[in-house]
């Protein structure tokens, strides 16, 4: 499954960048993430951390920064009850940031449960994205 979304943020890149290369910042902005711990950092500059997601019950794992390139991108794979791998994206717009943050995972729901869930748990998941593209602005104004 993949969900993708786009906003401009009112700050420069490099701060944009730093503010969410803190893995517990993800938790102040993310609606159904409720808790962040960072575990550590990797070679690569990215980060390891816990989260807990919430919906309806906890889902619990860990995630790792594979690509780190400050302040373009940071990918993160996640591993624990949701597989999957998050991007976002940072490109400077006059002296704004376009901030693109794509999600894809895989909730291993029986084939036949995912044709009939997966469009609407990918309408939900881009409104999710929109909503934690559009707390980042407010927490960065």
């Amino acid at each position: 499954m993949r969900a993708v979304a786009e906003a401009v943020i009112d700050r420069p890149r490099e701060a944009v960048f730093e503010y969410m290369d803190v893995p517990e910042n993800q938790a102040r902005i993310s609606p159904r993430l409720s808790r962040v711990e960072t575990l550590g950092v990797l070679d690569n500059g990215g980060k390891r951390a816990r989260y807990t997601y919430r919906l309806g019950f906890p889902f619990r794992g860990e995630v790792r920064g594979v690509v780190h390139e400050p302040p373009e991108r940071i990918v993160f794979e996640l591993s624990g009850d949701i597989e999957g791998r998050l991007q976002w994206t940072f490109e400077t717009v006059d002296d704004r940031t376009l901030v693109t943050y794509a999600a894809d995972y895989d909730l291993g729901l029986p084939p036949i449960l995912d044709r009939v869930l997966g469009p609407i748990a990918a309408r939900y998941n881009r409104r999710e994205l929109e909503r934690t593209l559009a707390n980042l602005d407010e927490q960065l104004q």
